[in-house]
């Protein structure tokens, strides 16, 4: 069995499509379906069921993308470690992270680590709080970065940094000369927040109604550059971290404004991996870095 096998399994059952699979690596899809094919004959087992419709994973693909996961992070942690060992500053790192700290801070990070360890490689997805918990714990990312981060016994937080979320706005907007806004003030003009599913705009909807205010957004949105283009075009009032926005309020693009204390909005950023895992070098280097932004944000 040959870890490319592996390898090529752990993203067809997240794809579930040959055809797609191979689009993704420029390959004939037959090539994708002789490392499955090589899989099941190892494993004496079909690890996908195939109709018209497409594929699913049988009972016991399922049960292997949870073992092969394992494997290939342990293989990715001792592959590390080997370099680490002969003085290599170098190796991957995977982080997943929302899209609030993903927009504010991580960017910047990498951005730095890379000029000071021109041998790292990242990859960067950005997901749901959920989600980043979900990769982080199956071993798909090596850290994860987030806000309003489920409860789970198999993730370990590393660090938390307090933030406050402000109400974002394009001078010349009507909020835009208040000192501090309430709630009742800015469900007084159009907005532009978060699906309702999204850990942010449920903070904010219980604070509204706990306030005894509605608050109707006249658009939706999990995209955080989205939320910026609307404000910055005048036609939306915002609600995010002051980091998300730093570049434009720098410029004057856009101005953030408190909350009224009363009313003030303060959640955590989270850095998390799973719990007792060994981290590589360029994970350390990440965390390390991460950290020392959200102390300065």
């Amino acid at each position: 069995m040959r870890l490319k096998a592996l390898e090529v399994f752990v993203e067809l059952g997240e794809a579930e499509s040959f055809r797609q699979l191979a689009r993704a690596h420029g390959v004939k899809a037959s090539a994708i379906s002789r490392q499955i094919e090589a899989l099941e004959y190892y494993f004496r087992t079909e690890l996908f069921d195939r109709n018209a419709e497409g594929i699913t994973l049988t009972e016991s693909g399922r049960l292997l993308l949870g073992y092969a996961r394992t494997i290939l992070a342990n293989v990715r942690e001792a592959r590390a470690a080997t370099d680490e060992l002969r003085g290599l500053e170098r190796g991957n790192v995977t982080i997943y992270a929302a899209g609030a700290p993903a927009a504010g801070i991580l960017a910047r990070v990498v951005a730095d680590l890379h000029v000071q360890y021109p041998g790292l490689l990242f990859h960067i997805e950005t997901a749901s709080a959920s989600n980043v918990f979900d990769a982080v714990e199956s071993g798909k990312a090596d850290l994860g970065l987030t806000m309003f981060s489920p409860e789970t016994s198999k993730v370990e937080i590393r660090l938390s940094s307090y933030v406050e979320h402000k109400i974002i706005v394009a001078p010349g907007h009507p909020l835009a000369g208040e000192e501090r806004v309430s709630l009742r003030q800015l469900a007084s003009v159009p907005l532009v927040l978060a699906g309702a599913s999204h850990g942010s705009r449920m903070r904010l909807n219980q604070m509204a109604r706990e306030a005894h205010v509605t608050l109707e957004p006249v658009f939706e949105s999990s995209s955080v550059e989205v939320h910026k283009e609307l404000a910055l075009r005048k036609v939306a009032a915002l609600v995010l971290p002051l980091m998300c926005c730093q570049r434009e309020i720098e410029t004057g693009q856009l101005i953030a404004l408190p909350f009224e204390e009363r009313d003030a909005m303060i959640t955590t950023v989270d850095l998390c991996c799973a719990r007792g895992r060994r981290l590589s070098f360029a994970a350390r280097k990440l965390s390390a870095a991460i950290g020392h932004a959200l102390e300065g944000a």
